[in-house]
């Protein structure tokens, strides 16, 4: 097979092209082809992605979240799509949590090597594809906020800090949801949407049942109608995303959500954009690569 190695210089705190030549070492004994590229601006590996998807079997994508979401866009335009294989190397790399890969490369590129591809979905936010969540609300904008020289310096602990600052902020703002046939108003202090039961380094197991193959994705609308909601907000991360009585779940495959344009969304940790949107699932759309764990789990 035909793979190409797409990665980002600036994702994480090591710098991924270091590990260039033993990635290389590794592919000299098969009889799969290499071919690396690295991303020169922002945004650069969408457009990559999209032209280069009808020239490879497999695209190796080495990043966090934000490098694997660029990758994404670009392959969902394009008629022809490789199969994923991610090789974590960001701060949080959720994606890569969920599929099951961690960061040996030699362990990752034996299940490329050896395993079959599956088929998860792929979410839509307004004109920006997701993989796994988007979000709007307190602690929503601390993946993208952070610095990237406090991402260096400090690692993970970046986000914490600053989601500390975050939760001193005074978030209230209306929703008005329309799916499934009805339409539903409220006031939230967060949206959060989920395709498995992680996100920000945390696995939420008590969120939902979700699969990353059944065509639905699921919304939690955590509202601010009773006093001390940081502290039951907070209690509800703390225990896995456990919901609330006051707070709203819902699971379908398309939303209409109406809000004011102040309003930032995040989409797999990455500002998406503002104010009103609209989400659809597309069920099956991309073939990734992941471990049998994951496929148990989730698929």
């Amino acid at each position: 097979m035909k793979f190409l190695l797409l990665y980002n210089p600036a994702s994480g705190r090591v710098n991924f092209k270091s590990k260039l030549p033993y990635v290389t070492s590794l592919f000299e004994n098969t009889d799969h082809e290499l071919t690396i590229y690295e991303s020169k601006a922002p945004r650069d590996l969408e457009k990559t992605a999209f032209k280069e998807a009808s020239a490879y079997d497999v695209f190796l994508v080495a990043g966090g979240d934000g490098t694997i979401n660029e990758v994404v866009n670009g392959m969902m335009k394009s008629e022809i799509k490789p199969i994923i294989g991610v090789l974590p190397s960001g701060t949080a790399n959720d994606i890569a949590a969920i599929l099951g890969i961690n960061r040996s490369i030699k362990r990752s590129l034996k299940i490329f090597f050896e395993s079959k591809p599956v088929l998860i979905d792929v979410n839509q936010i307004n004109q920006q594809y997701f993989i796994y969540t988007a979000s709007s609300g307190i602690l929503t904008r601390v993946s993208y906020d952070v610095s990237r020289r406090h991402i260096k310096k400090y690692g993970y602990l970046a986000y914490v800090i600053a989601a500390m600052q975050d939760l001193a902020l005074d978030y209230r703002y209306p929703i008005r949801i329309v799916t499934n046939g009805e339409a539903i108003d409220c006031e939230c202090v967060m949206v959060l949407g989920l395709s498995t039961n992680r996100v920000g380094g945390m696995r939420l197991i008590n969120f939902s049942n979700a699969k990353l193959n059944d065509g639905l994705f699921e919304l939690r609308f955590f509202k601010r109608s009773k006093k001390m909601w940081r502290f039951r907000f907070l209690s509800s991360l703390i225990r896995g995303g456990k919901r609330l009585g006051e707070d709203l779940h819902l699971v379908s495959d398309h939303f209409f959500i109406e809000t004011d344009e102040k309003v930032r969304w995040n989409a797999d940790g990455e500002y998406s954009c503002n104010g009103s949107i609209e989400i659809k699932t597309y069920k099956e759309a991309i073939r990734v690569f992941a471990s049998d764990r994951t496929i148990k789990k989730y698929l």
